[in-house]
């Protein structure tokens, strides 16, 4: 398992904004100022920026899954499975990313230093507008699914809204499919280079080996 601090849903990290050089420039503090988003959605409709960086870390959780399963698992046969996720708080102002793989038992070393060239490099903006779209289609579907099916997604819908130390509000739960939709790879990049590879300079490794049971 690696794992290293992130953002908040909202995009707030308490470390990297009381620690200005340990960010390197990229604290979470004012991102609404100067981060690149859409103006509107395909219809003219306002585009919600308070969930723009919750949106994009999603998106791009799917992408960097894919990707480290496709260069790690497929291309260079170094684990048998591996997949990424972002845990972000509501309230509290961070977060944390885990990637949990399964390496080849005669390779650890080798599978553990390929995850985290790959993952820095992805980090750093190192994706293509084919491995957004792959993973921005099946998201759209699942979101349409959820708002048509889900009872704990407009529980937590409403929980959040109604939350008053959250910046949440009920516009945000307006055309969630079409947010995403007008997502780009750049607006991903970015996300990625703002909020996660900060995080990947205290980044913490976990090994675990198997014992066999006595027989």
């Amino acid at each position: 398992i690696l794992g290293f601090p992130a953002v908040n849903r909202w995009g707030r990290d308490a470390d990297v904004e009381d620690d200005p050089a340990a960010a390197a420039g990229a604290a979470a503090d004012g991102w609404e100022k100067d981060l690149d988003m859409p103006a509107t959605l395909a219809d003219g409709s306002p585009y919600c920026r308070t969930m723009h960086v919750s949106r994009c870390l999603s998106l791009a959780c799917d992408v960097l899954s894919n990707k480290l399963f496709e260069e790690i698992r497929e291309r260079r046969g170094l684990v048998y499975g591996i997949s990424i996720g972002w845990r972000p708080y509501r309230i509290m102002p961070g977060g944390y990313v885990t990637c949990v793989f399964k390496p080849k038992p005669d390779q650890v070393e080798e599978g553990l230093a390929a995850v985290r060239e790959a993952l820095r490099e992805a980090l750093s903006g190192g994706l293509t507008e084919e491995e957004v779209a792959a993973a921005r289609g099946p998201l759209v579907t699942k979101c349409r699914e959820m708002l048509d099916q889900s009872n704990p997604f407009w529980l937590q819908v409403m929980e959040d809204v109604t939350d008053s130390l959250t910046p949440k509000h009920i516009d945000c739960t307006r055309q969630v499919a079409e947010h995403y939709e007008a997502i780009t790879r750049d607006h991903v990049a970015a996300a990625l280079r703002r909020f996660l590879l900060p995080g990947l300079a205290r980044l913490s490794v976990s090994v675990g080996r198997a014992i066999p049971a006595p027989g």
